[in-house]
């Protein structure tokens, strides 16, 4: 008799089924019980009904990572949650996450709020090769979690450490590729990265690069109107100190010339801001860099110190430090993906306007009932007569509670499509209801009101 799988006896490495000895039937590992952190939520948690929490990957000042299987589907995922360290507290012996101070209150809340608008930028940018995919996102426990593809891979950073602390120029140029050519596509749509290092590029294991974290994308303000101040010292230009600062895709190109002069310099240049008083910076080629001359000159105009003597967008870089022909390929690439994303917009808008007309038919027809012919007989009465039709399917995937037994993924019957109960009559007219309105919390007006 196969073992009931639950959220107590799933393999955290590899999803298989753990037997008495906590020791699991697939690959042979003993399951590692060891508590986590207080404030990092407990292994084994279930988020969602659909989350199943291993460990973190990682936390910094806003927020926690942790690597976590999506029990639908069987995958890994990596689920970010919000938690500014020193504002908010969890509850002993709970998952719930409270504001440690009144005076905190307004910051975390405005924390929360570009959290999920972190997310919802991810979700705009899918399906480019060098960007991070987002997955789902949504709120509880007092806090929001975005969950995201699962990168199994090192850092630039850390990459570029095992390397000696600098590669040649054409090394990173080819890292950095598909990163850029993704930035193509995101500056198209109006935003700017402003976060990006080594820290944040992810080499997989299967050789893909991926530009992550964009807690600190904004809107690109050609307006003029001010931005907030989200930078990283060394990697972020001089507009980024300012809160009037025009910002705009040139800013995510210094970024990337910092990151590019860092990987065949092993060092960082001086920051821009002193930058605007005394130009120290030295050439790549007076610090020993492996760099042609064509590459060096592009490098140097997207480390310009002010905004309009660089490139002005990524394809203008590329251009500058691939050559002409390499340009216009991610010119046609940027277009092409362009394309792509647009015509799966209009798939999903039609779908849900199908979706929708569909929904709307019936109730159509129910509203305006048909007109029967006066010579109608009873026979054809009677085989107008509507009929409850049993529909079958696969059912999803089992999901995993931390006290609900789970069975493993197999197809299954859908349940019996009934009809609705009739509506409950309305009160009479003499009849008083009183309702009292709550207001609705952050929470609420930004994922929409609770489901019961």
């Amino acid at each position: 008799m196969a073992r009931i799988r639950t959220s107590k006896n799933v393999c955290l490495f590899c999803f298989g089924t753990l037997d008495n000895n906590r020791v699991c039937l697939s690959c042979h590992k003993r399951a590692d019980d060891s508590p986590a952190p207080p404030h990092h939520l407990p292994q084994r948690t279930m988020l969602s009904d659909r989350y199943l929490i291993y460990k973190s990957l990682g936390e910094g000042g806003f927020g926690i990572t942790y690597l976590a299987w999506d029990v639908s589907c069987g995958l890994k995922v990596a689920i970010k949650e919000y938690y500014p360290s020193g504002y908010v507290n969890r509850m002993p012996r709970s998952n719930q996450v409270i504001i440690n101070a009144k005076q905190n209150q307004a910051a975390s809340n405005r924390g929360l709020k570009r959290f999920i608008d972190e997310a919802k930028t991810l979700a705009k940018i899918k399906n480019l090769p060098g960007i991070v995919s987002v997955r789902d996102f949504f709120s509880a426990n007092g806090t929001a979690y975005i969950v995201m593809e699962y990168l199994d891979g090192i850092s630039l950073k850390k990459y570029l450490q095992r390397k000696g602390g600098k590669v040649p120029c054409d090394e990173i140029l080819t890292i950095l590729r598909p990163v850029m050519d993704s930035l193509v596509s995101v500056h198209k749509l109006g935003l700017i990265h402003r976060d990006i290092s080594p820290d944040n590029i992810i080499i997989t294991k299967n050789n893909e690069v991926k530009l992550i974290d964009f807690g600190a994308a904004k809107q690109s303000n050609l307006d003029g109107k001010s931005l907030s101040i989200v930078l990283k010292q060394g990697f972020a230009p001089e507009e980024q100190y300012r809160t009037h600062g025009e910002q705009g895709p040139w800013t995510d190109i210094y970024a990337l010339g910092v990151t590019i002069y860092y990987a065949v310099t092993g060092a960082l240049p001086p920051e821009s801001i002193q930058r605007l008083y005394k130009d120290t910076i030295m050439r790549p080629s007076e610090k020993g860099a492996v760099i042609s001359p064509t590459q060096e000159s592009a490098l140097m105009k997207s480390l310009a110190v002010y905004a309009r003597h660089r490139y002005q967008d990524v394809t203008q870089m590329i251009t500058g430090l691939y050559g002409a022909r390499r340009g216009a390929a991610a010119r046609a690439a940027a277009e092409l993906a362009a394309r792509k994303a647009q015509t799966q917009q209009q798939a999903r808008t039609a779908q849900t306007t199908r979706a929708t007309q569909a929904a709307a038919k019936p109730t159509a027809e129910k509203s305006a009932p048909a007109q029967k012919p006066a010579t109608q007989t009873a026979a054809a009465q009677k085989s107008a007569t509507p009929t409850t039709k049993t529909t079958i399917a696969q059912k999803p995937a089992p999901s995993i509670a931390a006290n609900k037994p789970i069975a493993p993924q197999a197809p299954a019957a859908r349940p019996v499509r009934q009809t609705p109960p009739p509506a409950a009559p309305a009160p009479e007219p003499n009849d008083l209801t009183l309702t009292r309105e709550r207001k609705l919390t952050l929470l609420e007006r930004l994922f929409g009101k609770r489901r019961k």
